[in-house]
């Protein structure tokens, strides 16, 4: 089973400017600003399992969507993905909500949508949410209480990236696990 300490190995070993996104331009020491990159859509598409729920963006939307995974990866008897799937979702919603929660919208705050499709030997977690500002990655300092997310995602996935779907607004984030 994964813990703390494994955890915080592998997010010490893989920086964010080694993410598996292309064309990354860095605006600081500090920061990278990833360029979109869609995943294999052709690969996730022939995963035999798919499931999405839609989650309100608020402080449970986390919570809510590692119980869903909870319930569903035993289901498809993945149940080795559970750990890592659990912290991955975790962040990727955790930015769509902090994402959602920062532009005002008019007509009601959308939801998040979260997707997950998987085989036996991978997985692969996408988020959706309505603001079209870019996921930026930071590497966080001891002291701050935030912007480790997407170094996390980084070093307990395959790989990860984000874009512009041409069917609505919005971003979608994803993230392949190939290991639990």
């Amino acid at each position: 089973m994964l813990d703390f300490n494994e955890i915080t190995r592998r997010v010490s070993r893989k920086k964010p400017e080694r993410n598996p996104v292309n064309a990354s331009s860095s605006m600081s020491g500090s920061v990278t600003r990833p360029q979109p990159l869609s995943p294999d859509m052709a690969w996730i598409a022939s995963l035999p399992h798919r499931e999405s729920v839609e989650l309100d963006a608020a402080e449970t939307a986390p919570r809510d969507a590692r119980r869903w995974l909870a319930k569903l990866l035993p289901d498809w008897s993945l149940p080795q993905f559970e750990t890592v799937a659990a912290l991955i979702a975790t962040e990727l919603v955790t930015n769509a909500m902090a994402a959602t929660l920062e532009v005002r919208w008019t007509t009601g705050r959308p939801p998040i949508r979260l997707w997950l499709c998987g085989g036996p030997s991978a997985i692969a977690l996408l988020t959706w949410d309505a603001s079209v500002v870019a996921p930026v990655v930071r590497e966080a300092g001891e002291d701050d209480e935030s912007g480790r997310g997407l170094a996390i995602v980084g070093a307990l996935s395959a790989g990860w990236g984000f874009y512009y779907p041409a069917e609505f607004r919005g971003k979608i984030i994803w993230a392949v696990i190939d290991r639990p």
